[in-house]
Order: C-alpha cells, then structure tokens, then sequence
C-alpha cells in the first residue's frame, strides 16, 4: 500500500505539471495569433539601387583604383582614362581661340598709321611706273643705249684682232691652245654682249608693249582699292563674321575641355563596389561598364504577400526588418511599392506547396545610415497592420 501511495505522487505531480506547460502554450498561443493579427511576417533579401558607372568618351583605362567590395563615396574618382590625347585637343582648341580674339582684335582696332602709309607709298610707285611706261623713252635713255651699242661693238673689233693673232701664233705653235681658246672666249662673250646691248636699243626705241602699259594700270588700281580699305576700316560684316569665328573656336574649346574632364570617372553615390567589368590598359567605348556601385545609404527588402493580406498592407506602413547578420537590431522601414500584378512565388521558395502560391511582390525602403545592410543579406519583416 505504501509503495503504491509513493507512486501515486510522482504521477499527480507529472500531472499537474503537464497542465500548467499546457496552458502556457495556450496563452502563448494566444498571444501570438494577437499579434498575428496586428502583423505579418515576410521573408526576402536585401537589395540595392545599382548604378552602371561608364565613360561618356572612348580611351584606353590607365587605372581603376577600387575593387569589387570596396566602399566608395559619392564624388571619389573610381577610374580615368590615358590623356595625352585629351590634352593636346585642348591644348588645339586653345592656339584657335587666341588666333581668332587676335584677328578680331586687329578688325575692331582698325588700320595703323603706318599701313596707310605704306600703301600710299605703294600707290605712288604704281603711277610712277604706268607715268614712265606711257611717256615713253626719253632721249637720254635712247643715248645711253646708243652709247653702250657703241662700246660694245669697239670691244668685239678689239677682240677679234686680238683672237687673229692669237690664232696666228697658235698656228705657228708659239702660244699653248689654253692662251688660245681663251681669246676665242673672250670674243664670244663681246659679241654676245653687243647682240644684248642693240636689244636693249631697239626696245628703247620701240617703246612700252600694250600689255605692260595694262599691267601697270592693273597694278595701280589694285594699289589704290587696298589703300581705300584701309581708310575705310573694317566693314560691320567682317567683324560680324570674325566674331562667330571666335564664338565657334571657344565652343570648341569647352567642348573639348568637357571631353577631357569625361576621362574621369566620378561616383555619384556611395555604396558598394558590386562588379567590376574593365581592366586597366583595355580600350572602352562610351557607355561601357565599368564597374557597378550599390546605394548603401537607402537600401530596400524585396518580399512577397499572400493573396489574402493584400487587403491589409498600403503603401507607407511601417515595417520592422531583422536580420541573422545583426539578430539584435531592428531597423524600421516603410513600404513603398505593392505589385499591382499577382505572380506564382519565386523559385528561390523550398517547398513546391509554396511556389505554386499566388502573391504580390512588395518593395520595402529601409534607411541605411552605417551602411551595416549589404545586398543579398537574408531578412525578415513584419509589416505593421494595426498601426
């Protein structure tokens, strides 16, 4: 009897243990389905805004100084381009600009005194000239003429003796042919200077041919058309047109500039390095990536809802997202995109009961401050509903 009552006691306390663990889990039970109906739990990923950073001009990369996993900030120089090439555009652009400021310069200024006065000087031989052409010889000219036909022919008579006798007494052999052959050239070049100087006489005499008298005039007409620009100045359409041609150079100048400042690559926004895609030495074209950088600063969870709590999210409703990277830290987010097309559960779900479910695709914005959230991190949500 006794053994029997010491058994009965172990059992009763069993017992009523059992009930207490039983009602606990039923209070719990309770207040989970409370909870439940104030919220919904979703699972997804982290994910980032990406940005494929590209040069806007062809070149060959000199450096790329980030990695993929690095952190950049926003206005650090990811990448550039060789320059050489770059520079010496500028540097063209440049000589062009100072070329056209100075020709416009000149214009705007007008002519200088002394241009005009050499182009009076100009003007004045060109009538002197067309004056002496048709006013003919003058009767010293026709003399002096006469007087060199005169020398000239009293030099051939001259030579020529001396060439008989030198001739003579090659003959006889008592002169070398050198001593002979040299009075025979020195008779040549007198009569050759003869011939010239009764060309020179007939010329005089004959006077100016038609067509130097109109090349003269010619020349003279044009001397005076550019002693009149001159005095006039620069007409208002050549400065018109010098001054488009300096607007042109120096937009080519800033274009170029752009160009070169285009070697650059800039980030425009902190993140991540997620890809790198060009090496240094390769050749790109423009709008080739090069690497890929994700906002870190406002990173979002790509989740998906039952059919059934569709009715119970908006946009805008406060959200609470863990991770297993950080399990104590809650970070607060806001829904800011709900699908408005349904679709069968992503295959990345495990079970095949799950994957065959309709849902809504939900995007959640979740500030990033610390950066502490990196895309691809695993994560779960619960979407206030009774708030």
């Amino acid at each position: 009897m006794k053994n029997k009552k010491k058994l009965f006691i172990p059992l009763l306390l069993a017992l009523v243990a059992s009930i207490i663990v039983g009602y606990n889990l039923y209070l719990r039970q309770r207040r989970s389905l409370a909870a439940d109906s104030n919220s919904i739990l979703v699972f997804g990923n982290i994910e980032v805004t990406e940005a494929e950073l590209s040069f806007m001009v062809p070149g060959r990369v000199e450096e790329r100084p980030v990695s993929e996993g690095e952190l950049v900030r926003a206005g650090q120089v990811v990448a550039w381009l060789e320059g050489a090439e770059f520079d010496r555009e500028v540097a063209l652009r440049q000589a062009e600009v100072q070329a056209a400021q100075a020709a416009l310069a000149e214009l705007v200024a007008g002519s200088r005194p002394e241009e005009i006065a050499r182009e009076r000087a100009a003007v004045s031989r060109a009538q002197a000239r067309l004056d002496e052409l048709l006013a003919g010889a003058r009767p010293q000219e026709i003399a002096a003429a006469k007087a060199a036909v005169k020398r000239a022919g009293a030099e051939v008579d001259r030579l020529r003796k001396e060439y008989e006798r030198q001739e003579r007494l090659f003959k006889k052999e008592v002169i070398s042919a050198r001593e002979y052959e040299a009075a025979w050239a020195a008779f040549e070049v007198a009569q050759a200077k003869l011939a010239e100087s009764e060309e020179q006489l007939k010329l005089i005499q004959e006077g100016p041919r038609k067509e130097q008298i109109e090349q003269a005039r010619q020349a003279l007409a044009e001397a005076r058309e550019r002693l009149s620009l001159l005095e006039r100045g620069p007409r208002k359409e050549q400065i018109e047109q010098a001054s488009a041609r300096l607007k042109q150079a120096q937009e080519a100048l800033a274009l170029a500039k752009i160009r070169r400042d285009y070697t650059t690559l800039i980030s425009p926004l902190s993140g991540i390095v997620l890809s790198e895609a060009i090496e240094p030495g390769e050749r790109v074209a423009p709008g080739t990536a090069v690497i890929t950088v994700g906002d870190l600063s406002k990173v979002y969870l790509r989740a998906y809802i039952n059919e059934t709590d569709l009715g119970r999210v908006k946009v805008g409703q406060k959200v609470q997202v863990m991770t297993d990277t950080y399990p104590d830290k809650v970070y607060e987010g806001r829904i800011s995109f709900i699908s408005s097309e349904s679709e069968f559960t992503p295959k990345n779900v495990q079970t095949e009961t799950e994957r065959v479910k309709l849902v809504y695709r939900i995007k959640v914005d979740i500030p990033n401050p610390e950066m502490e959230l990196k895309p691809g991190m695993p994560a779960k949500a619960r979407i206030l509903t009774g708030e």
